[in-house]
């Protein structure tokens, strides 16, 4: 009778075990989604700032296209960041190989913007 306890209740784990499974790889997709929604947008947002920003040449549409460039840089890191995450979550020891990540990070000013607007 003991064994029988015992194999309803590794199943009864097991089953849990696979619903929070699924549920982390449902979220991740979610997630997933919903930041290339937002990169896509912040995508047509930014050519639209840069068109704008060439034709105008005003200061503050400048402004706005470089931040429009930043905050579509920082999606794209959140995205990788919450891929590494999920992979540690699915393989906390680490056994696959190894990530390299190589980030740059730019920062320009109104004036080299300018610049860059021009050359085209």
């Amino acid at each position: 009778m003991e064994d029988k306890d015992n194999n309803t209740e590794v199943t009864k784990l097991e089953d849990e075990m696979k619903q929070v499974l699924q549920n982390r790889k449902d979220d991740y997709e979610y997630s997933r989604d919903i930041m290339y929604a937002a990169a896509e947008r912040l995508q047509d947002i930014l050519d639209s700032a840069v068109t704008l920003a060439q034709e105008s040449e005003h200061p503050r549409a400048i402004e706005v296209a470089t931040n429009t460039a930043n905050a579509l840089g920082d999606v794209a890191a959140k995205m990788m960041e919450h891929h590494l995450r999920l992979e540690k979550l699915n393989n906390p020891k680490g056994d696959k190989a190894e990530v390299t990540n190589n980030n740059v990070n730019v920062k320009l000013n109104t004036k080299d913007l300018l610049e860059l607007l021009g050359r085209e």
